[in-house]
């Protein structure tokens, strides 16, 4: 999945475990499946730790690249 947002290009890339978060063709993240709901990790850190689903994790996860970027 790619969306645009603001002056960079997201892409989602699902694989079994997780699904990365790519903005401008780098990781920057990933979401993982957990037993109530998604984590979001930006880099190594977890930001979000019971997500209702992987839209709100990919929101906490660009909150965060747009504070560091």
């Amino acid at each position: 999945m790619r969306r645009k947002n603001q002056n960079f290009d997201v892409e989602l890339v699902a694989n079994d475990q997780q699904t990365q978060v790519l903005v401008d063709k780098k990781q920057i993240g990933y979401i993982e499946k957990a037993d109530r709901g998604f984590v979001g990790f930006f880099g190594q850190q977890a930001i979000i730790n019971q997500a209702k689903d992987e839209d709100e994790a990919l929101q906490a996860i660009l909150a965060s690249f747009n504070l560091n970027h």
